[in-house]
């Protein structure tokens, strides 16, 4: 199967692009709307999920990867570089959603939110600037969620986690800048991937949460992943070459209403 291609644009020719959470989702639309465009890309997720995915996407190389773990963040991005030579394209799309107020989230839940959502972010981009620098050529797009700009209910660990990417973007977007590096954020509302597949499959009433989904939003509709992942390939790509820590909503409007 070969990757798509888009009007014609040919963005990531030469550039070698990874994407964590790239089994699946956003993260997925990302990697094949990056490789038809011409990148060089690899999907990251956890043991056996990218391997998979690449079956049915070869255009895509496949990484073992959990975000969390440091060790593991370190070996994934240096096979890139030994593999490769070079890494120009980051994309931290890996996360987890957890429903729970705050007084009803355990330690243990909090901490393994934060741990990929946030620190595994952290961990990615920590490893990969100094690759990035001795370049002095890279863009690192951030994947948070409208839960980093407005506060929702029952999702307490959820929403720290993103709001921390969103302001761990705008930190690491200024270390970076003296580099020509540019780090940026997007801020997504439901999209239709399988994770809100299947938090819609678990409520009691799936046609009605479905339902109750796209009535969140102003366009009455939920995202689709290639809606998020064309913001995304803008924000990676030299037409957004003076953008740096922009924390960018693809929400249909819904942070607004």
């Amino acid at each position: 199967m070969t990757a798509p291609t888009f009007w014609g644009l040919r963005r990531f020719t030469d550039r070698v692009a990874i994407v964590t959470g790239g089994a699946s989702g956003i993260g997925l639309a990302t990697a094949l709307r990056l490789a038809g465009e011409g990148g060089d890309v690899w999907i990251a997720d956890l043991p056996g999920r990218a391997a998979q995915t690449c079956k049915t996407h070869p255009q895509l190389a496949p990484l073992d990867l959990d975000v969390s773990d440091e060790v593991s963040v370190i070996a994934a991005i240096g096979r890139i570089i030994e593999t490769s030579g070079h890494l120009d394209v980051v994309v931290n799309s890996a996360g987890v959603v957890l429903e729970g107020t705050t007084q009803d989230t355990s330690l243990a839940a909090w901490e393994r939110v934060l741990s990929i959502n946030l620190t595994g972010t952290f961990l990615v981009c920590r490893h990969v600037l100094p690759h990035m620098i001795a370049q002095r050529r890279g863009a690192i797009v951030n994947v948070a969620s409208d839960a980093a700009i407005v506060g929702q209910h029952g999702q307490a660990a959820y929403c720290a986690s993103k709001g921390g990417v969103a302001q761990f973007t705008r930190a690491a977007a200024l270390d970076a800048a003296p580099f020509d590096i540019r780090v940026n954020c997007v801020c997504p509302c439901f999209v239709d991937t399988p994770l809100l597949g299947g938090w819609i499959a678990a409520a009691a009433d799936p046609a009605k949460a479905r339902a109750e989904a796209a009535a969140l939003q102003p366009m009455g509709r939920v995202g689709k992943p290639g809606e998020i992942a064309a913001a995304i390939a803008y924000l990676a790509s030299d037409e957004a070459n003076f953008v740096t820590a922009l924390v960018l909503p693809v929400d249909g409007g819904a942070t607004v209403s």
